[in-house]
């Protein structure tokens, strides 16, 4: 029964375009905030919104994992390192998800600089790996990440991130190609307490997504998340720690039919 249901997930996965190419967004904080992500900064912009990392501006190193409708054929685990420089923000990343009969790889070189104190933009270079069996062999792909994120005002963020923006081919076989993806939105801080956010995101073969979230800091190191996202419908919640130089951030999310799906993350800047 198990190994049905997970062939049955797999090829809803393969469906869904995860496993052709796409991403979600990685972190904790974004994952529990309905994965709203475009306005966003912190460290996990290397991979939500590279732009975002202008503004993170620190040295970092972090980890991630997620156990996706806690199925472990269906996990992802990610690290990433941030490097800040004179003249911009240098980043790596890598990811992979799947088994040894279904896989994806995905490696990243981003780069992002700041313009004045309210504008920024970013770029990332990725290598996209995936693996079917031992039988239909490997396929290698390179596409980019392109982001940029504005301060309107001191409260007001505004940030749009596309993926794949270029629709690269997968195979020949149906044409099959790696699916792009755009999301934008905005980021409003009532207070040093409370941040909500809400955006809009396309997958290039499905109806638009809404993605909206809240955050509010609890005393002095402690953060508590929800979020909610339609097209399927999942509530996302979580809560996040600040000690220092040591983030760490729990979250899960509630498919409608499919179940949860927990995350984890953290990270260290130098």
């Amino acid at each position: 029964m198990r190994s049905s249901l997970i062939l049955f997930l797999l090829l809803g996965f393969l469906k869904s375009g995860n496993a052709s190419g796409e991403w979600f967004a990685q972190g904790g904080r974004s994952a529990a905030m309905g994965l709203s992500s475009a306005a966003v900064s912190d460290f996990w912009s290397i991979n939500n919104n590279q732009a975002g990392m202008a503004f993170f501006d620190k040295t970092a190193a972090g980890i991630y994992f997620e156990n996706r409708f806690l199925i472990k054929e269906m996990g992802t685990q990610a690290g990433a390192f941030t490097l800040k420089t004179k003249y911009g923000m240098l980043g790596a990343n890598f990811a992979y998800s799947g088994d040894a009969n279904y896989s994806n790889t995905k490696a990243g070189i981003a780069y992002a600089l700041k313009f004045g104190n309210r504008f920024a933009a970013g770029i990332q270079l990725d290598y996209i790996g995936t693996k079917l069996g031992e039988e239909y062999g490997k396929r290698s792909n390179v596409t980019f990440d392109a982001g940029i994120m504005v301060k309107i005002t001191d409260q007001l963020t505004f940030g749009v991130h596309t993926y794949n923006p270029i629709h690269v081919k997968l195979s020949d076989y149906n044409n099959e190609r790696i699916p792009t993806t755009l999301n934008a939105g905005f980021g409003f801080t009532f207070s040093d307490k409370l941040l909500l956010t809400a955006e809009a995101y396309k997958h290039s073969e499905f109806p638009m997504e809404l993605r909206t979230g809240a955050e509010y800091k609890l005393g002095n190191v402690a953060y508590a998340r929800i979020g909610l996202s339609t097209n399927p419908a999942r509530y996302t919640f979580g809560f996040g720690v600040i000690l220092k130089n040591f983030t760490f951030d729990l979250s899960s999310s509630m498919h409608s039919q499919l179940g949860y799906s927990p995350q984890v993350s953290m990270q260290y800047a130098f």
